[in-house]
């Protein structure tokens, strides 16, 4: 098993319909990667600068993680998501 872990902080204020573009970008990944499963995450606080930070989190086991990899940065600069995106992989032990 295989997961990418995708996090970023941003303010609030200047994001304010961020939800529904990263949901957006996930319904339009899940349909291209069918078996992908994805879900969204934040922190339950900000931070000192009151910046809050969001995951998204992808199961790629059944993917081809180049091709998944490379059609997420895509769709995240389509829907103008925050930068950086940091991203790390994870696999089972």
């Amino acid at each position: 098993m295989m997961k990418l872990f995708v996090y970023y902080k941003f303010l609030p204020l200047e994001q304010p319909d961020l939800k529904a573009r990263v949901e957006g970008m996930q319904v339009k990944l899940q349909k291209m990667f069918t078996a992908l499963n994805a879900q969204l995450l934040k922190r339950p606080k900000p931070d000192e600068l009151g910046q809050v930070t969001w995951m998204e989190i992808y199961d790629v086991s059944l993917a081809d993680f180049d091709a998944f990899s490379a059609e997420l940065e895509r769709v995240a600069k389509e829907a103008k998501l925050p930068h950086p995106r940091r991203n790390e992989q994870f696999i089972s032990c």
